[in-house]
């Protein structure tokens, strides 16, 4: 039985490998260098899979920089190439599993918009708890099958997403009125900055660095992690504030039909090691967020804390309602009661 679905899989999804007997290859990518979160998730995900599969499973991961495999595409195409499980337009690689931001996965998994309403983590241990409910690993699992053709395997944390700019600090609201900030094309995002007071225009992850080095943009947002990953400071990036609205997190997103092709126990051995990848990546960040933080210092940026933080939460509130019929994919009831749900199990 095994031989013949590995027949099928090589098939459909193009899998390296000419004889029935070798591993079945997954292949991962995502636009971030080695070091960052996302590989960091990646590679203990290659390392658990392969063990949990007695070897029947192996992972090839793209991603920024790397020599052998470098990065097929940027996250919303690398989405899109999951999704459809079809190959990239300029060739004919085809990706089986990515990490994406949420930010990025909702402009087309509507549902993961909840996770971007800004200020629904009031810390870092609530975002665990809703990754290990049943709620995640389930039912919204389900729903991203169903609509969608994906499946999470695991949810990463990279934490809160703080803002940089080139022109000044910032550390009340009133300060963030004449910037120009990116976001990510996520209306959610926008439109929080929008409610800030700064002006915000809408790019693709790959761009902005290239953004701000030309000065087009003046500042962006993002963890210390990313800030730092990107060296941002080489980008014109003197301040950064505390305001952290977001915190990242992203979704390991696997093809769901490839991964449905599999036998019952590879399938059981991609969940358990996706799972326990996510985890040793949540404390892999927590122990580097202030050392990360240091090294921005280091590089001459100036981090500042909000004198006015509640006032940041309170306008940020005001748009969550707007968002539930988004959420809801045209149906405020059900997106607001997601939304419950979410806020029930991070309570509970």
């Amino acid at each position: 039985m095994l031989r013949k679905v590995v027949g099928v899989v090589l098939l459909s999804y193009g899998l390296v490998g000419t004889g029935l007997s070798e591993p079945i290859k997954i292949i991962c990518s995502t636009d971030n260098p080695q070091g960052s979160l996302h590989v960091t998730a990646l590679e203990r995900f290659g390392s658990l899979v392969s063990k949990y599969s007695n070897g029947k499973l192996v992972t090839e991961i793209h991603y920024r920089g790397n020599p052998q495999y470098p990065a097929i595409s940027g996250e919303e195409t690398n989405m899109n190439m999951v999704m459809s499980g079809l190959s990239h337009p300029d060739g004919n690689k085809i990706i089986h599993a990515t990490v994406i931001a949420s930010g990025n996965a909702s402009l087309k998994a509507y549902i993961l918009e909840f996770l971007m309403l800004p200020y629904i983590f009031p810390e870092i241990e609530s975002a665990k708890k809703l990754f290990r409910s049943q709620f995640m690993t389930e039912e919204i699992n389900n729903m991203l099958a169903e609509k969608h053709n994906v499946r999470a395997i695991g949810w990463l944390i990279g934490g809160y997403r703080h803002m940089t700019n080139s022109k000044r600090k910032v550390t009340r609201l009133e300060q963030i009125k004449g910037l120009i900030i990116r976001t990510p094309r996520n209306r959610l995002m926008r439109d929080t900055y929008l409610a800030f007071g700064a002006t915000v225009k809408t790019l693709n992850w790959a761009d902005t660095f290239e953004a701000l080095k030309q000065r087009q943009i003046d500042g962006q947002e993002n963890p210390y992690n990313v800030i730092y990953y990107s060296k941002f400071w080489d980008a014109h990036q003197k301040f950064v504030t505390n305001n952290g609205p977001f915190l990242w997190v992203g979704p390991i997103l696997m093809n769901e039909k490839f991964y449905k092709n599999l036998p019952e126990n590879l399938q059981a051995a991609i969940s358990k090691a996706g799972l326990e990848a996510a985890e040793y990546e949540w404390e892999w960040v927590i122990k580097r967020n202030n050392s990360f933080k240091q090294e921005l210092i280091k590089n001459g940026m100036q981090v500042d804390d909000l004198e006015d933080k509640q006032k940041w939460i309170n306008v940020a509130k005001n748009i969550w309602q707007k968002q539930y019929k988004y959420i809801g994919y045209g149906n405020y009831s059900q997106g607001k009661a997601v939304v419950e749900n979410v806020l029930r199990v991070i309570k509970d």
